[in-house]
């Protein structure tokens, strides 16, 4: 028998102690998991922001003294009245009056440095419906609040305040429309740091995340109190099964199926799908009247600008896009957003209008020449200046695409029948039949409108060249 010294004992006490000292560190590493994983599993998928428009009136900012002698009624705003500084908070805003039809206005906003600054000059909005079209009564009903309203434009997210000057015709009853974006605020504390590394976990994978945590902190609560796993005969059982939990937890997900509306991956000879964000990507609202409206066919094209200021970041392009579907159906009184396809200036395509991408889903882009026709928006104003090349070849892309899964050919000519609407804005009669040399027109080939802005619409050849090479149609027969 071998005799162990009391201070051979001692030293062998001396080591348990401080072996188990430094097992009760393993707590540390427990305590963290509880505080940092726990609430990654009370994460929950943000709410869709919220988009609302808000009228807002305005005062003149030298207001003519009364006279007993004449009626109580408002004066007209005539070239150079100009608006008081309003205080807002909104990054798009539009002009609502009574009166004029012909009237434009200059939009400034003041920053949050007290600078100001003009946006594109706006006049009556040179969207309209089709008769026959859900858009009509709802569109009817906003203008008996208001006979009319311009186009939105983007001031920018620091605007404080902003004034209106009549720069054409007459107005009375002045508002600003201003549309207000409220998005969810972000989590706090611990959870806020959770969201920015594993964001919220769904069904299996929240599962799986949190029994992994629950058998990483028992397992270091029992190391830390004397538990010997490697002294065990299932230690390594054990241990492949935590480790096994850990990385099934933190496996990818598999991505989601595709969105409603986008056909299936495409092979062969003809344009694939290009990227787009598709409506749920932008935080759309539904549309309000209950399905959408179809035509029989697509034809043909036609390409807008939106009359937006062009200085914008690719952050804000979606709150951009979020607003103007706000402004049409909060303001316009449009059942969703008029046009079927948004492109930024940066390149990226936004779905518009609800009813599927490769459907012949009615607008409300260009009064009389919905029915049959894509519209497709750049967001920006080129009245002066150009489009980037991104955005041009983005646009290309898509009509490439679109035109192709329609089986349209667009270097062929078409006709059309230009049909009723309320705007009246048709440059042919309605019933009349109108003829065009191409498949991609522009707004002002159909209507009185300056769109798609004087600097771009030169240019409408070189868009037709660059789409034509790439048209070819996919087999069976388009989408109806």
């Amino acid at each position: 028998m071998t005799r162990v010294s009391t201070g051979e004992h001692r030293e062998a006490l001396d080591d348990l102690r401080i072996l188990s000292s430094m097992r009760r560190l393993l707590l540390l590493p427990a305590l963290a998991l509880v505080l940092l994983g726990t609430p990654v599993l009370a994460l929950e998928e943000p709410p869709p922001p919220s988009t609302s428009v808000e009228d807002v009136p305005v005062e003149p900012a030298a207001p003519v003294a009364p006279d007993a002698a004449t009626p109580a009624a408002p004066d007209p705003a005539v070239p150079g009245w100009q608006s008081t500084a309003t205080p807002i908070d909104s990054s798009i805003v539009g002009v609502k009056w009574d009166g004029d039809p012909a009237a434009s206005f200059t939009i400034e906003a003041r920053s949050s440095d007290g600078t100001w600054s003009p946006a594109p000059p706006v006049e009556a909005a040179d969207l309209a419906a089709d008769d026959g079209t859900k858009d009509v009564a709802p569109v009817a009903a906003a203008a008996s609040e208001n006979e009319h309203a311009t186009d939105p434009v983007w001031i920018g997210e620091d605007a404080t305040a902003v004034r209106v000057t009549v720069d054409e015709g007459t107005a009375t009853d002045v508002t600003v429309a201003a549309v207000v974006d409220s998005t969810p605020p972000a989590p706090d504390g611990a959870a806020g740091a959770a969201s920015g590394v594993l964001g919220p976990l769904d069904g299996t994978d929240k599962w799986l995340f949190g029994i992994a945590l629950g058998a990483s902190i028992v397992l270091l609560a029992a190391v830390a109190f004397g538990w010997s796993p490697w002294r065990a005969r299932r230690a390594k059982l054990v241990a492949i099964g935590v480790g096994a939990l850990l990385l099934a937890s933190c496996v990818p997900a598999a991505p989601p199926p595709p969105p409603a509306g986008l056909p299936p991956a495409q092979t062969g000879d003809y344009p694939a799908v290009p990227a787009m964000v598709v409506r749920a990507g932008w935080g759309a609202q539904g549309f309000a009247c209950g399905t959408p409206d179809y035509a029989s066919s697509l034809k043909y094209a036609i390409v807008h600008h939106t009359v937006n200021s062009n200085n914008y970041s690719p952050g804000q392009s979606a709150t951009m896009v979020r607003g103007i579907q706000a402004y049409h159906m909060g303001t316009l009184g449009y059942c969703d957003i008029a046009y079927n396809f948004l492109v930024d200036r940066f390149g990226t395509i936004f779905e518009g209008r609800d009813g599927g991408i490769t459907k012949p889903v009615i607008g409300g882009h260009a009064g009389g020449f919905n029915t049959q026709s894509v519209g497709v928006a750049m967001l920006g104003d080129y009245t002066g200046a150009q489009p980037p090349g991104e955005q041009f070849n983005a646009v290309a892309n898509l009509l490439r695409w679109r035109l192709s899964i329609a089986h349209v050919d667009p270097s062929l000519p078409f006709s059309t029948r230009v049909l009723s609407s309320p705007c009246n804005c048709q440059n042919w009669p309605p019933g009349e039949i109108a003829y065009f040399s191409f498949g991609i027109i522009s707004h002002r080939d159909v209507d009185q409108t300056s769109c798609p802005g004087n600097a771009f619409y030169p240019r409408m050849g070189e868009l037709r060249s660059l789409v034509q090479p790439g048209i070819r149609f996919p087999p069976g027969p388009p989408p109806a």
